[in-house]
This record gives structure tokens, sequence and C-alpha cells, in this order.
């Protein structure tokens, strides 16, 4: 009867969250009809614990806040962020109070990241923007938490960090759904001025992130159960990737998917060396692959590796780069706050310094330099480190195959964007919680298929005091 009345009230509760949505997005149909089966599979999501459909609201917001729709990102603001303090909350008080015992690399990640939001928040005393770079040190601190908490408590024998991921990986699937449902209508803000493909997200930079995030995840979690039906969320993701043109990430998602091939040893080499020249030779006996290089969108994609945009392949890129640096030197030791580049430029435009329309470096580097100066090199470099040290020596089966394939990708794509600690969007979320993830997946050297999803599936009782979340 219970459970009865509950599907009575799910099925109610998503007709009127269908209605208050479309009221947001009455010219945007398709948009108000995704953020409507977004949130219908959270409610649905019997089979989630406590910590995951906070997880999933988390990331529906996070979502939210990256979309080209001003009402959704205006409506999660503030709303994200209390999310994810949620789910620090969660994590150290819902699953278990045992602390789980951490090796030194663990340890000096938790520091860095610590240290990182710490020096952030801190920087608002000389910001250009205090106001604004407290808000975002706000933010990183909460990441730093969100960290620390999974991997002192409820990441304590790595079992949750699959489950915990797939949820994260089937929302921003869902996600790329919609985008391109959102296209196949024609909408014209599914497209960007320059008629790049970006769903709806807010440009196709951030869609082509996205993707890059989706296709590791699956494939992570796709090595783990060794279930097929998890490549499915894949799928959008390898459509809208080249679609969006995006020079960086595509070329990230190959070197990382082939850096693990690597990883893997020859036989995979091999193995991959004669699916290419078999596929491409198949193409061509059949006569479809003059027809794929001399299509209008393959000339325009390559096009985007060749013809310079104004005369820099970068697109303003490395005048970007120059300004930066010329910024930076007028306060190298401390910089100009965290999170206050979008101030800071437009200051500089006002006075005619710097000329480009941007509001970011387009480097994560070189963004985090310009930011917080000499002082904050250090923790950041000790973050890298993790990260580096990950991809080079964690064993990549299972999970980690996937994740190590994100972090390399990630470490690429934020080399030409500013996605490092861009708080408002789910990039630096999932990225640092993919190395998180290794440090677990690596200590705990587990590689048996399957994760739990429910409460009722989840580790052994050990002995200690533990709470059901």
């Amino acid at each position: 009867m219970v459970g009865r009345l509950g599907l009575v009230a799910l099925v109610v509760g998503a007709a009127c969250l269908t209605a208050v949505t479309t009221a947001f997005a009455v010219d945007e149909p398709m948009i108000a009809a995704g953020v409507a089966l977004l949130l219908v599979a959270l409610y649905l999501g019997r089979r989630l614990d406590g910590f995951r459909r906070i997880l999933a609201v988390a990331t529906v917001l996070l979502i939210f806040a990256s979309s080209n729709m001003p009402s959704l990102v205006s409506f999660s603001f503030y709303a994200r962020y209390l999310a994810v303090g949620c789910l620090v909350l969660w994590a150290l008080a819902g699953r278990s109070r045992r602390i789980r015992r951490t090796d030194r690399r663990t340890k000096l990640f938790v520091g860095a990241l610590w240290a990182t939001a710490g020096l952030a928040a801190l920087s608002s005393v000389w910001s250009v923007s205090p106001l604004h770079t407290l808000q975002q040190a706000v933010a990183l601190l909460l990441l730093a938490g969100l960290a620390h908490a999974l991997l002192w408590r409820r990441w304590a024998d790595g079992g949750a960090v699959a489950a915990d991921l797939h949820v994260v990986y089937v929302l921003l699937s869902m996600s790329l759904v919609v985008s391109l449902g959102y296209g196949v209508t024609g909408a014209a803000s599914a497209t960007s001025y320059n008629d790049r493909f970006q769903g709806l997200y807010s440009n196709p930079n951030m869609l082509s992130i996205i993707c890059a995030l989706t296709i590791p995840l699956g494939w992570a979690l796709y090595q783990q159960s060794r279930k097929r039906t998890q490549l499915l969320g894949v799928v959008p993701a390898v459509i809208a990737l080249p679609m969006t043109e995006s020079r960086t990430a595509l070329i990230a998602i190959l070197v990382g998917g082939l850096w693990v091939v690597l990883r893997h040893g020859a036989g995979p080499v091999a193995r991959l060396l004669v699916v290419t020249v078999g596929g491409v030779g198949l193409a061509y006996l059949f006569g479809m692959l003059p027809s794929v290089v001399g299509s209008t969108w393959a000339q325009n994609f390559a096009a985007r590796f060749t013809d310079p945009d104004n005369g820099d392949l970068s697109n303003g890129r490395t005048q970007t780069w120059q300004a930066a640096v010329e910024l930076w030197q007028s306060r190298p030791t401390l910089g100009f706050g965290y999170a206050s580049g979008i101030h800071l430029f437009e200051q500089t435009r006002q006075n005619g310094f710097f000329d480009v329309s941007v509001n970011l470096v387009h480097n994560s580097y070189l963004q985090w330099l310009l930011e917080l100066g000499v002082i904050g090199i250090a923790p950041i470099l000790l973050l890298l480190f993790t990260a580096v040290r990950a991809v080079l020596l964690a064993p990549v089966g299972a999970l980690n195959s996937g994740l190590v394939w994100l972090v390399v990708t990630g470490l690429l794509i934020q080399v030409t964007e500013s996605t490092m600690f861009g708080m408002g969007q789910p990039y630096p979320y999932v990225f640092w919680l993919a190395v998180a993830g290794i440090l677990v997946r690596s200590r705990a050297g587990g590689t048996r298929p399957g994760y739990p999803l429910t409460p009722s599936s989840r580790h052994a009782p050990t002995a200690g005091p533990s709470r059901t979340a």
C-alpha cells in the first residue's frame, strides 16, 4: 500500500514538475522535457541510498548551472553549493563512523587540496574582487571537504567508488541525450554563434568537456562490472563530441585512451592497430571513406585544425596567454585573487590593456598562477604530482582503466581550458574525485567485477560502531 502511494506521489510530482519546468522554459519545450526526465529519474531511483540521491541532485544542479538557459542557471546558482555541502555532511555521518587508514599518497593529495582551498580563501584579502573570490573559495573548500570525507569515511573499502560514480555517469549521459534531442528540434540556441553544436550547454567547449568525462567514466564502469549495458551511456557522448568541433577535447580523449592501451602492454596495442587498419580498409572498399571525408561536416571539422581564425590556430588563446603573463608580472607573488579573472579582465579591458573579449585565460595552470601568484605554485604542484603519479603508476585494471583515462584526458584539457577549479560546473568535481578514486582502488588492489547499488548490497559488517545511510 505504501509503495503504491509512493508511486502515485511520484507520478503526480512528475506531472507538476513538468508543468513548472515548462513555465520556466515555454519557448524551449525540449529542455523542459529533459529537465523533467532528469529529475523523474532521480526520484525513481529507489535503489539509491541517501548519499547517491543527494549526489544526483548536486550533479543535476551543476548541469543546470552549465546550461544556456538563464532560468536554470539562476535557479541552481546557490542550490548547487548547498547540495555539495549536504554531500560532505552525509559522507561524514551517513554511512559509517569508521576512519579509514590512509597511505602517504592519499594524505598528500588531501593535504594539498585543503592547502589549495585555504590559500584560495585567504586570497580574498588582496583580491581585486574579494566577495567573488570568497564565494568561489567556499565552493573549493567544499570540494576539499568532500574528497576528505570520501577518502576517510565513505570510500573506506573502495566498494562504493564505482556505484557513486555510476550516478554521475548516468546523469551526464542523460544530459547529452537531451542535448542531441535539443539539436534535432532545430532550436537556435543548440548551436553557438559560429554554428558549432552546444546542445543545452552554455558553449561547445563545455559540451565537449562533458563528453570527455562521460566516455572514460562509461569505460571504467564497464571494466568494473563487465556489463555491456554500461557502454550505452557512451554512445551520445561519442556522437556529440565531434559535433562540437572541439579540438582539445577530441585530442585529449584520444591521447588518454591510447595511454591506457599502452599501459596494458603490447597485446592491446597490436589489436587496436589491427582493428583500426581493418576498419579503415573496409570503409574504403565499400566506398564509405570518400563520402565521409568529402562531406561538408568533415571538411568543416578538418578546417578547425588547418585554417587559422584571424591568423591564429589557437583562436586567440596565445594572445590571451601572453596578456595573462604580462598581468601576472605586475603582481607575481600574490596574484590577483582566486577566481578574479573575470573581473580582472573586465577592468583591464576598460583601460585598454586587454583587448580580447574572453574573461578566462583558457589555461588552468596559467589561470592559477595569475590568480594566486608564486605562493600558489607549491600546493598546485603537489596536486598535479599526485594526479600524474596516478596515471603513471596506478594499476589499470577494472575501474582504474577508465579513471586513468579520465585523468589523462583532464590534464590535457586543462592546457586550453580554465576548468581545473571552475567550481560552477561538473568538471572539477568529477576530475578530482576520479583522482581520489584511483588512490582508493590502487590501495585496495581489488579488481572484482560488480559494485553495490543498493544499501543492502554494501560490504559485510566489520567490527566497530557504524550507522546505515
